[in-house]
């Protein structure tokens, strides 16, 4: 009780009116040398310094920018192109001359492999052709002496008209016969060689795809022997995300860039064709199909190329030449504005896409204020110490 009565004064001065406030708390973190982007460094060059970094600068504009999106592709044969070559009947395939190399270019009509028929009945296709043209050709002859006696005769008055008639019909008939009979020879040795070995020929001008038999090997009827593709034209096929296909504009054409090609590199124009419709249930992608030209057989079935696809929806943006945007250490992107008399800032931009030699952006500085196209990244180099 004693204590108490002790402590209480204390306790009153404590809680009175003079009382001493509590000691703050230390901050959690300190910054210091603080510098916010609107007051980054600033690069005033003299006259010659300019003329020698080869400054030039160009406005800010705002532009009517048809919206894309980069997708990826894959380069297929066109439709129809593909010919697969089977083995009319059953033989043995010879090995008397070269085989093309799987991707050799083949002409129309280029002989690939030579088939020996193991069927007699077969091997003998052209000889029996070449016998019926020579049976027509003496059939053809002695039916036109007949029919040259009998036109004699009725001229004579020693014959018939009638007779001269039907020796002219037995005429045509016979040069009909001979007709064909030359026709069967020729498609016999279109394909049959006078040993019975038939040559099988590129059914059209492309590319030795596949070769899916040897020379010496023994091979049933209707067993494909190779494949013909043409590369003149190709196809290709971009898979897109379902929830996606609605913004992209189908009946547009594409743009479509090799994979690792230059910046500067222009691409090629693509198509939309009719293709039958195909999805992939896994990835809940669905597949639109273009046709490319693909006259200097630079792209190849199976490549993966970069597609641009326009979407439906577009609008105005900030644009400035692709030359003008700088990319830091972070993956930032800049540029320099001119201020004049020699005066440049970096100004931070966000990069939305590029289109050819123009850069498309989401944020930036005001429309017809001059940024450093050429001589861009020999300021970069001199802000940071680098530079000339």
């Amino acid at each position: 009780m004693r204590r108490l009565l002790m402590l209480l004064p204390a306790l009153l001065a404590a809680c009175g009116p003079n009382a001493a406030p509590p000691a703050a708390s230390a901050p959690a973190a300190k910054v210091t040398g603080a510098v916010p982007e609107a007051a980054l460094a600033t690069l005033t060059l003299t006259d010659a310094a300019t003329t020698r970094l080869g400054i030039e600068t160009t406005q800010v504009e705002r532009r009517r920018i048809a919206a894309t999106r980069s997708l990826g592709g894959e380069i297929l044969p066109a439709g129809g192109t593909q010919v697969t070559v089977t083995a009319p009947v059953a033989g043995t395939l010879s090995a008397e001359a070269p085989t093309p190399v799987v991707g050799a270019p083949l002409a129309s009509g280029a002989p690939v492999l030579t088939l020996i028929p193991l069927a007699p009945a077969e091997r003998d296709v052209r000889v029996e052709a070449e016998r019926l043209v020579a049976e027509a050709v003496g059939r053809q002859e002695m039916m036109a002496k007949r029919a040259q006696r009998a036109r004699q005769l009725a001229q004579d008055g020693s014959g018939s008209i009638r007779a001269s008639e039907e020796a002219a019909a037995d005429l045509a008939v016979a040069d009909a016969a001979l007709a064909a009979a030359r026709e069967r020879l020729a498609l016999a040795a279109r394909g049959v060689s006078a040993s019975g070995a038939i040559r099988l020929t590129s059914p059209r001008a492309g590319v030795l795809r596949a070769l899916h038999a040897n020379a010496g090997q023994t091979v049933a009827a209707g067993v494909p022997l190779f494949d013909v593709v043409g590369l003149d034209t190709v196809w290709l096929r971009v898979p897109v995300f379902a929830g996606d296909l609605e913004a992209l504009d189908r009946r547009a054409p594409v743009e479509v860039v090799a994979l690792g090609a230059a910046a500067s590199a222009g691409g090629r124009t693509a198509t939309p064709i009719a293709a039958p419709p195909t999805a992939d249930l896994a990835t809940a992608g669905v597949d639109l199909f273009y046709s490319l030209a693909n006259r200097d057989a630079s792209l190849r079935p199976g490549q993966r190329v970069s597609v641009r696809v326009p979407l439906t929806a577009g609008g105005e943006h900030l644009v400035v030449p692709r030359g003008a945007v700088l990319f830091d250490a972070l993956g930032g992107t800049w540029v320099y504005e001119a201020r004049g008399d020699g005066v440049f800032a970096r100004q931070r931009i966000t990069l939305i896409d590029t289109i050819g030699e123009t850069a498309v952006l989401g944020q930036g500085p005001a429309p017809g204020t001059r940024v450093v196209t050429t001589g861009a990244a020999e300021l970069f180099g001199t802000e940071f110490g680098v530079g000339k």
